[in-house]
C-alpha cells in the first residue's frame, strides 16, 4: 500500500473502535499525507472505489435472501460446508453475520465496516481538498467524486440497516437510520444513528452538490469513476425509493440524455453450451455500463461443487419462469437474457439450473471485472416505473404510453431478433405495474436490486426450501410479510465497538 494511504486506513480502522480525543495524526516519518490533488485522486482509487481493490464486494450474500435464489439438495460430502457458508443469510437468521463469519465467508460479509471505511476515505479527501496543490479543474472533479461516492455508500447503508423509506407506519423523522459521519475528525463522543429522513437529506445534498461539479469537470472520467451520469442515475434511484415519481423520471431522463445506449444481445454470437458471451452488459466495452462498481465472478464462493452434483444455491424456479426463452428454437430463442445473464451448470444438459454467480453479466473471461454498479437499463426502468405510478394516480394515457415505450425499447435489445422482429407488448392498469415489476426482475437480478425492491413493494412473504444432509428432513424457512428481518441486523462486533448504537430489533 502506498504510504500516503497508511494514515487514511488507520483513521478508518480507529473510527470503527469508537471515540478519539483528537484529530488522527501521522505516526511515523514515512507516513506522508497527500499534498496534491493528483494524490487525492489516487487515494480515491485506492481507498474509496471498490473496483481493483483487495475487497471488491460489499455484501456477497444479499441475493441469497431474495426470492430470486433457492437451495438445491446435493448429497456430496463437501456440500454441507458449502450450505453452511451462507445458511445464516439464506434463512434470515438474526445472527447471520456471526454465522457466516464462523463458516469462514470472511471479507464478503464485512458490510457495515466496509462501507464506513470507504466513507472515511471520502471524508479525508473532502477535508484535504482545499489544502493541497492542484488546478481548479482537477480539484473540483475530485471533490465531486468524493461527494458522489459518499452519497452512494450512505444510500446503500440506510437501505440495508434501516426501515424502507416508504414503509407503512414508519415515521422516517424518528426511525433510526445510520451513523452520519461527515468528517475525518474523530471526537470523544461515540457517533449515534440519525433518522432515516436525515440520512436521505444528506445523500440528496451530497448528490446535488456533486452534480454541477462533475457536469463541468468530470466529463472525461472513466466508467470506474463517478460521473455526472452516475449522479443523475443515483438521484433517480433515490427519488424512486422516496416515491417522488416526477423527480425520479426527471433524473432518469437526464441520465438518458447523456447515455441512452443498450447492448443488443442478438448482435452477439450465441455462446456455446457452458460458455459465456464475449461481451456482457457490465463489460467495460458495453455501451450501457455507467459505473463499473463492485462485485465479481467469485463473489459467491463454493456454491458450485464442480462435477459433484448441482450448485448448492441457484436461481429460483420462480425467477426462471419469468423468461420467454426457448433454447431449442435456434431460429428464435426469445428472451436471450435467460442465457446471457446467468452461468449455466455444466452438468445440466437440459439447462434448467442456473448458478448464483453474479459476474456472468460481464461476459467473456475477464473475471476480475465488476458485475454490479449502474447501467443504462436501470434508467429506462426507473422512468417507466415513475410514469406508471403517475398514470395509476391520474389515468393520463400519455404517461402509460411513455412507460410502455421505455419497456418495449429495452426488451427489443434483449430478444432474439436475428430472424424475426421484436413484438411489442401492451398493458394498462395494475397489470402494467405487475408486468413492469417482472421486467425489472428479469433485467436487474443479481445486481443487488431485488432485496431493495422487495422492501419497496411492501416486504412480501418469501419462502426458502433448505436441506443440508440426507439425515435432515427438508425444511422451509419463511420470511413473513413485513418481517422485521427485512432490515439487516447490525453486526454484534459493530455494536461492541460503539455502545451508543441502537440495535435493530
Amino acid at each position: 500500500m502506498h504510504t500516503i494511504y497508511k494514515y487514511i486506513l488507520g483513521a478508518a480502522l480507529f473510527l470503527g473502535l469508537g471515540g478519539c480525543s483528537k484529530f488522527l495524526e501521522e505516526k511515523s516519518q514515512d507516513e506522508v499525507k497527500p499534498s496534491t490533488v493528483s494524490e487525492l485522486q489516487q487515494l480515491l482509487m485506492g481507498e474509496v472505489y471498490p473496483a481493483g481493490s483487495s475487497q471488491t464486494s460489499f455484501h456477497a450474500y444479499l441475493e441469497l435472501m431474495t426470492d430470486d435464489a433457492t437451495s438445491n439438495f446435493n448429497t456430496h460430502k463437501a456440500a454441507p460446508a458449502s450450505y453452511q457458508r451462507y445458511a445464516g443469510a439464506y434463512t434470515w437468521q438474526d445472527n447471520m453475520f456471526e454465522s457466516m463469519a464462523d463458516a469462514d465467508v470472511a471479507d464478503d460479509i464485512d458490510t457495515y465496516d466496509h462501507y464506513y471505511r470507504r466513507i472515511m476515505g471520502c471524508n479525508v479527501v473532502l477535508d484535504m481538498i482545499d489544502k493541497v496543490r492542484g488546478n481548479e479543474e482537477e480539484r473540483e472533479n475530485v471533490r465531486g467524486q468524493a461527494l458522489a461516492m459518499r452519497s452512494f455508500f450512505y444510500f446503500m447503508l440506510v437501505n440495508l440497516f434501516a426501515q424502507p423509506y416508504n414503509a407503512a407506519g414508519v415515521d422516517i423523522t424518528t426511525s433510526p437510520g445510520v451513523e452520519l459521519i461527515l468528517s475525518p475528525v474523530v471526537h470523544d463522543a461515540y457517533p449515534t444513528r440519525v433518522s432515516i429522513a436525515r440520512t436521505y437529506e444528506q445523500v440528496e445534498a451530497d448528490l446535488l452538490k456533486a452534480l454541477p461539479l462533475l457536469e463541468q469537470y468530470g466529463t472525461n472520467n472513466s466508467k470506474y469513476r463517478a460521473t455526472d451520469v452516475f449522479v443523475k442515475g443515483l438521484l433517480s434511484r433515490m427519488y424512486l425509493y422516496m416515491e417522488k415519481w416526477d423527480k425520479a423520471a426527471q433524473y432518469a431522463t437526464q441520465a438518458l440524455d447523456r447515455n441512452a445506449g443498450l447492448l443488443n444481445l442478438a448482435s452477439i454470437k450465441f455462446p456455446i453450451w457452458n460458455y459465456q458471451p464475449a461481451i456482457g452488459v457490465y463489460s467495460s466495452e458495453s455501451p450501457e455500463a455507467i459505473w463499473m462498481g463492485y462485485g465479481g465472478y467469485y463473489e459467491y464462493k463454493n456454491i458450485r461443487l464442480g462435477p459433484y452434483g448441482p450448485p448448492v444455491y441457484a436461481a429460483s424456479p420462480d425467477l426462471r419462469s419469468k423468461y420467454e426463452y426457448d433454447p431449442n428454437n435456434t431460429a428464435n430463442r426469445g428472451d436471450l437474457r435467460m442465457r446471457y445473464f446467468f452461468c449455466w451448470d455444466y452438468l445440466d444438459g437440459a439447462q434448467t439450473i442456473l448458478d448464483v454467480i453474479t459476474g456472468d453479466k460481464f461476459g467473456g473471461s475477464l473475471y476480475n471485472q465488476p458485475s454490479k454498479g449502474m447501467r443504462v437499463a436501470e434508467m429506462y426502468l426507473n422512468r417507466a416505473e415513475s410514469n406508471i405510478q403517475l398514470y395509476l394516480k391520474n389515468g393520463e394515457e400519455t404517461l402509460r404510453k411513455a412507460a410502455m415505450d421505455d419497456l418495449n425499447h429495452l426488451r427489443s435489445f434483449r430478444y432474439d431478433t436475428r430472424n424475426v422482429a421484436y413484438v411489442p407488448v401492451d398493458y394498462s392498469g395494475t397489470a402494467l405495474l405487475d408486468f413492469y415489476r417482472d421486467e425489472r426482475r428479469r433485467e436487474l437480478n443479481f445486481e443487488d436490486h431485488r432485496w431493495f425492491d422487495l422492501r419497496r413493494y411492501g416486504m412480501p412473504e418469501i419462502r426458502h426450501p433448505f436441506r443440508i444432509s440426507a439425515s435432515q428432513a427438508p425444511m422451509e424457512y419463511v420470511l413473513k410479510k413485513g418481517d422485521k428481518r427485512y432490515v439487516l441486523p447490525i453486526p454484534r462486533s459493530v455494536l461492541a465497538k460503539n455502545p451508543e448504537l441502537v440495535p435493530n430489533p
